[in-house]
């Protein structure tokens, strides 16, 4: 698989809404780290909207594992390990891309050059804006904006929110999705695509006896 056998016309993209995002107060405290200059000129490319895409369609790791079996004759036994490995990539401190093992980090750089570029100027002086980043935004989308709207406007309905995921009742699922999606649309430029989960008995012991399996082969 290459990234044309999966690309279709990119949507044009929105601008990122800062204010929205309160991108400057989400990095108050990190922000001397970061160019913003380098940032904005770094997601014009196009390499940068085919990583967006695959991310929105939910297909990266999918993309990535088929880059690893064919280019580095990598095996993989399930998403989760391909998942463990894109965090190894996307995570590691700029300097490991040199070092023996860091043969993904450098396949990675190779199919998606701006984005790495984007990811090592985050990381430039320390490795862990990256992953805080991500966290400050996933947490201030879910908390601060979305579960915040729901509340005002559907005080009513019982929310639980789990990382980047929030529960709902069956009775308010769709307006809890309605704003969901308005919310990630307006913030990320994207309409994002979500993934509907139902807590029931059958999930849940399907769930347990995977973690079970889990557990076992560690």
């Amino acid at each position: 698989m290459n990234i044309q056998d999966i690309m279709h016309k990119v949507p044009r993209r929105n601008p990122i809404n800062r204010n929205k995002l309160n991108i400057y107060k989400i990095f108050s405290d990190i922000d001397s780290y970061i160019m913003w200059g380098e940032i904005d000129r770094a997601i014009e490319f196009k390499g940068f909207d085919e990583y967006m895409l695959l991310v929105l369609k939910g297909e990266l790791y999918e993309y990535l594992e088929h880059v690893f079996v064919d280019e580095l004759g990598e095996e993989f036994k399930d998403r989760e390990s391909v998942k463990s490995v894109v965090f190894e990539v996307l995570f590691t401190d700029n300097r490991f891309i040199g070092q023996k093992g860091a043969e993904k980090k450098r396949l990675f750089k190779k199919k998606f050059t701006e984005v790495y570029n984007l990811f090592s100027i985050l990381k430039r002086k320390n490795k862990t804006v990256l992953p805080i980043l991500l966290q400050r935004i996933e947490s201030y989308l879910i908390i601060d904006v979305i579960a915040k709207r729901i509340s005002k406007e559907i005080p009513e309905a019982p929310i639980f929110t789990i990382h980047d995921s929030i529960t709902t009742t069956e009775e308010y699922y769709f307006k809890v999705r309605k704003i969901m999606d308005e919310e990630l649309t307006l913030a990320v430029g994207f309409k994002p695509s979500l993934k509907r989960e139902e807590w029931c008995k059958s999930n849940i012991e399907k769930y347990l006896e995977e973690l079970r399996g889990k557990k076992k082969s560690a």
